[in-house]
């Protein structure tokens, strides 16, 4: 009965590895700058404060902003259910997958008086044991490149944006 147990928590380890090592296809700078840059109809002012409030909406807490430079820098905790690591703790003697955290970096510039230019960088950073001796500590850190994620990001800034001028017509 214990052999059968380690064979089966060894095969879900292994395909828990396989899974992790799926090939990303390589994207060229161009293709990057693509999905992470969004222009806007809008002003440097209305567009900076609406992201701010996105990311606040969304459940960032803002580390650092410069409305000088344009730069935001926020972050995200997304931590594994209770249920998960407890099952981890009792497979495997050790919590493996704690969660992950999200840092969002903005750079806002001003195109001109009515266009403002956003680009976005995240980066994920998993964290949990590689060992029940081991300490918790990042396991894991991968830029997002997922055009779907940016662009949820960015209709949302949109929206705000949108919304923040039907509000103050004339800032």
């Amino acid at each position: 009965m214990t052999k059968s147990i380690i064979r089966i928590i060894g095969a879900v380890f292994i395909v828990m590895l396989l899974a992790d090592c799926t090939t990303v296809p390589q994207l060229t700078p161009m293709q990057k700058r693509e999905i992470t840059t969004r222009l806007l109809n809008s002003n440097y002012d209305n567009t900076f404060r609406a992201t701010l409030s996105v990311l606040q909406d969304q459940g960032y807490i803002i580390k650092n902003t410069d409305m000088t430079t344009g730069l935001i820098n926020a972050v995200i905790d997304r931590q594994s259910t209770g249920g998960s690591q407890f099952a981890q703790a009792l497979l495997l003697g050790y919590v493996a997958d704690k969660g992950s955290e999200i840092d969002a970096s903005f750079m806002i510039n001003s195109i001109s008086d009515t266009q403002t230019e956003i680009r976005l960088n995240l980066q994920e950073s998993k964290y949990g044991q590689t060992s029940s001796w081991s300490s918790s500590g990042k396991t894991n850190v991968k830029q997002i490149l997922d055009p779907e994620i940016f662009s949820n990001l960015f209709n949302a800034i949109q929206f705000e944006v949108s919304r923040r001028e039907a509000i103050n017509p004339n800032p």
